[in-house]
């Protein structure tokens, strides 16, 4: 699973004990996998809101730089949103530094990238989300650009990263 606990996300996950050459081998083909998509990819408008919407529509998590998943977004070159400087979200969860929690008026306010990326989610939810009443006026919404990245991109290990990148490759690598 990546973490941010002081040391590169790539390698928090890649490090079993006693093997640490699978473990380089590993973080350097998955850095050099990234890069080549990196230099392929058509990124979408910037910046882009990163988020798990849940099931019921009336709230969502939004991804912070601290996040993983935000972390790995930005070595990509997307542009992460930033809410507004008003929104401090829920801290139901506790207090937090790699997700903001969105519920209510700050839903559709904090939702503000010109494109969304949905994690933990599948197409059925980026629909939900764009049949929400309540979000229909987001740019993002408007344009279509909502994008379901996959159920299993909420912790992201070695196998869920290595999905991300080919469901990014799907949605943002065109042919010419």
């Amino acid at each position: 699973m990546m973490t941010k606990a002081g040391s590169n996300w790539l390698q928090t996950w890649a490090m079993p004990p006693g093997r640490d050459a699978e473990a380089a081998k590993l973080t350097a083909d998955f850095a050099a996998r990234e890069q080549a998509l990196k230099q392929r990819m058509t990124l979408p408008p910037q910046p882009v809101s990163a988020l798990v919407f849940r099931h019921d529509g009336k709230a969502a998590n939004l991804w912070t730089a601290e996040s993983s998943q935000g972390e790995m977004l930005q070595q990509l070159g997307f542009t992460l949103a930033q809410p507004p400087s008003n929104v401090h979200g829920s801290t139901s969860q506790g207090v937090r530094k790699d997700i903001i929690q969105l519920s209510g008026e700050n839903l559709a306010g904090s939702l503000n990238g010109q494109t969304l990326l949905l994690f933990a989610n599948d197409d059925g939810d980026a629909e939900r989300l764009m049949a929400n009443t309540f979000l229909t006026h987001l740019p993002a919404v408007q344009n279509k650009r909502v994008y379901a990245l996959g159920n299993d991109t909420f912790r992201l290990d070695y196998y869920s990263a290595s999905n991300l990148l080919t469901r990014l490759e799907k949605l943002f690598i065109h042919s010419r």
